[in-house]
């Protein structure tokens, strides 16, 4: 399209297609970090389960996958979107999220290299 439909203004085609990736980059962001959100309760859900009897081996199997994927993710969320700059309404929120994600995946980290280090250390 060389020309707006609605009011005949001329469109510039790379801007537009420059446009167009940043909006799919900055959703794709959203997205992403909407979906860390989601795996930090699943990991909390899965702690929860630990407590219940019958279930509580599902909740350790996700517990300790979640412990490792939780990390991973927010380190991949930082390294893909971090760098950042919009004025996008939706990214401040974002970025808020993968923060306080953030903050719980230092904490599972921290928990399964304690747990580790214990399960390696000699016993007497």
């Amino acid at each position: 399209m060389s020309q707006c439909t609605y009011c005949g203004t001329p469109v510039d085609r790379s801007a537009a297609l420059l446009s167009a990736a940043e909006t799919s980059r900055i959703s794709q962001a959203c997205s992403d970090a909407s979906y860390l959100k989601i795996i930090a309760w699943a990991l909390l859900a899965c702690l929860g389960l630990l407590f219940i009897p019958f279930l509580s081996l599902a909740g350790a199997v996700g517990f300790w996958f979640l412990r490792i994927a939780v990390p991973v993710m927010v380190v991949r969320w930082w390294i893909k979107f971090g760098g950042i700059k919009t004025g996008d309404p939706d990214f401040p929120g974002a970025k808020r999220a993968a923060v306080i994600v953030s903050v719980v995946a230092v904490f599972a980290l921290f928990d399964t290299l304690v747990a580790v280090i214990a399960a390696l250390r000699p016993h007497p």
